[in-house]
C-alpha cells in the first residue's frame, strides 16, 4: 500500500503569534526526539523564515566545533539525519512537496506546511483545502481572539465547503504569561468551545529561547533546525506536550 503523509498546518492569519517558531520547534522534537519522518515545506513567501533559518544555521555549523560535536551527538543517539525544508510558495507546495519525497525516496509520516501569514497570497486557501489538520496559535488577547475566531470563521465559510480532506481544526494557547490569572484563558475557552470550536490541552508558555537559534557564541539551543531543544526548555514551554499531543492525533499507532 502506498504511504500517505499526514499534512498539519500551524497557521494564523495574525503575526506575532508564533507560528514559523513553534513549525520549527515541533517539528524538531518530532523528527528528533520522538523518531517521525517530518517534511518541511516553507511557503511562507515571500521571506521563508524557516528555510533561511536553516541556511543560517548551517553556516554557524561550518565554523563551530561545538555545534558539529552537539549534532554528531545527537545522531548517534538518535541516528536521525536533518529533517528536510522544501521552500517554494503556496500555489506550488503540494506539487514540490510530491516531487520532493518522489525524488529523494523520503517517505515522510508528517508534512508540516508553514503558510503566509496573509491569506490573501494566491494559493493559501487552496492549500489549507489540502491540509489534514490545522493548527491554530491562540494569544490571550482581545484582538488577537477576535481575528483568530474570524479566520476560522472564513475557513468554515470556504476552506470547510471546498476539502474533502480536511479533517480538524484547533486552536491552543500560546505565548502563555504565568503571571496573567488562570481563570483569564478559563473564560476565553468556555466562550470558544461554545461556538464548537476545540483547543488543544497544551498551553506553550512564553520562554526568550523561542527566539534563540544557533548562535555562533554557544548560548543554548532553543528554536533550532539543525537540533532538537533543550529538554528542560521543551517541558517547561510545552514544546514537548504539544508534539506529543499533534503526534497522538494526527498519527494512529
Amino acid at each position: 500500500m502506498e504511504h500517505t503523509p499526514v499534512r498539519v498546518s500551524v497557521c494564523s492569519q495574525k503575526g506575532g503569534v508564533g507560528k514559523s517558531s513553534l513549525t520549527v520547534l515541533v517539528a524538531s522534537w518530532l523528527h528528533y526526539v520522538m523518531k517521525r519522518n517530518v517534511l518541511v515545506v516553507d511557503c511562507d513567501f515571500p521571506q521563508w523564515s524557516i528555510h533561511t533559518q536553516r541556511e543560517r544555521e548551517l553556516h554557524v555549523l561550518e565554523h563551530s566545533d561545538y555545534f558539529k560535536l552537539m549534532l554528531l551527538r545527537q545522531f548517534r543517539s538518535s541516528q536521525r539525519k536533518l529533517w528536510p525544508v522544501v521552500k517554494t510558495t503556496p500555489a506550488e507546495a503540494l506539487d514540490d512537496a510530491e516531487r520532493f519525497m518522489a525524488q529523494e525516496r523520503y517517505a515522510a509520516e508528517l508534512v508540516l506546511f508553514d503558510l503566509p501569514g496573509t491569506v490573501g497570497t494566491e494559493g493559501v486557501f487552496s492549500l489549507a483545502c489540502n491540509m489534514d489538520y490545522l493548527f491554530i496559535p491562540l494569544k490571550a488577547d482581545k484582538m488577537v481572539v477576535e481575528s483568530s475566531l474570524g479566520f476560522i470563521h472564513n475557513l468554515r465559510q470556504v476552506v470547510f465547503k471546498r476539502s474533502d480532506r480536511l479533517r480538524e481544526v484547533r486552536l491552543f494557547w500560546t505565548m502563555v504569561d504565568r503571571r496573567e490569572r488562570t481563570p483569564l484563558y478559563d473564560r476565553y475557552t468556555e466562550a470558544i468551545e461554545r461556538l464548537g470550536i476545540h483547543l488543544l490541552t497544551t498551553r506553550i508558555a512564553y520562554r526568550s529561547k523561542f527566539n534563540k537559534e544557533l548562535l555562533a557564541d554557544g548560548a543554548g539551543i532553543g528554536r533550532s533546525t539543525l537540533l532538537a531543544a533543550e529538554r528542560s526548555f521543551a517541558r517547561d514551554a510545552g514544546i514537548e506536550a504539544l508534539a506529543q499531543e499533534i503526534r497522538t492525533l494526527v498519527i494512529p499507532k
